[in-house]
């Protein structure tokens, strides 16, 4: 698989299930992936909540609702996906290092709050876009893989949007964290491994 920056190439071919799926050690990876992104999305959801509520440009605002929709979505479509292949009724989860950022958004307000949530979530995508990589690799249904390959292409859209976003409106230039594994800063906790405290 080739990853770039809105780019997605892979040559994997997965095996196309629409029934459930037999139990074994690529279906046992694949429930563990859609649980993580399931959580991953979530966060981005609650960050995105809390925007629509403060922020004070349309644009962002916009971008905001734009997420809320589009990663409610997917949420609901891999919850259909663990109950109708794997018999699982998946719940969102938070752990304890995305309710302590969206308590921390929550307390912020006017520019303040609109720096710290477009870094958060530019830095947070990233993760998401690394994340789908891993799914592409070893995801059993075609469907997740092809879900996969959609969030790069919407979360790189979008974070360039952020960070253009930063730089007209407040002049800073921000990457948060490259494909390469660079950044601006230190890397947030990954909120989609399985061994994150929740």
């Amino acid at each position: 698989m080739t990853l770039t920056f809105g780019t997605l190439v892979t040559t994997k071919m997965p095996a196309k299930a629409d029934a459930p799926a037999p139990r074994n050690r690529l279906t046992i990876v694949e429930i563990r992936l859609l649980r993580d992104l399931i959580d991953g999305h979530n966060f981005a959801v609650q960050m995105a909540q809390v925007c629509v509520q403060k922020a004070s440009r349309n644009e962002l605002r916009s971008l905001c609702e734009q997420v809320i929709e589009a990663q409610q979505q997917e949420i609901q479509e891999m919850r259909s996906w663990l109950s109708n292949w794997y018999g699982i009724n998946y719940q969102p989860t938070a752990n304890n290092f995305g309710r302590t950022v969206v308590k921390q958004l929550e307390s912020l307000s006017g520019s303040e709050f609109e720096i710290e949530f477009m870094k958060t979530l530019t830095t947070h995508h990233w993760g998401a876009i690394e994340f789908a990589g891993e799914i592409i690799d070893r995801a059993y249904h075609n469907e997740f893989i092809e879900l996969a390959s959609n969030v790069v292409i919407q979360q790189a859209s979008e974070i360039t949007q952020l960070r253009n976003m930063l730089s007209k409106n407040y002049g800073i230039q921000y990457n948060g964290a490259t494909p390469a594994g660079s950044s601006s800063r230190e890397p947030e906790p990954s909120l989609l491994a399985p061994s994150a405290s929740r």
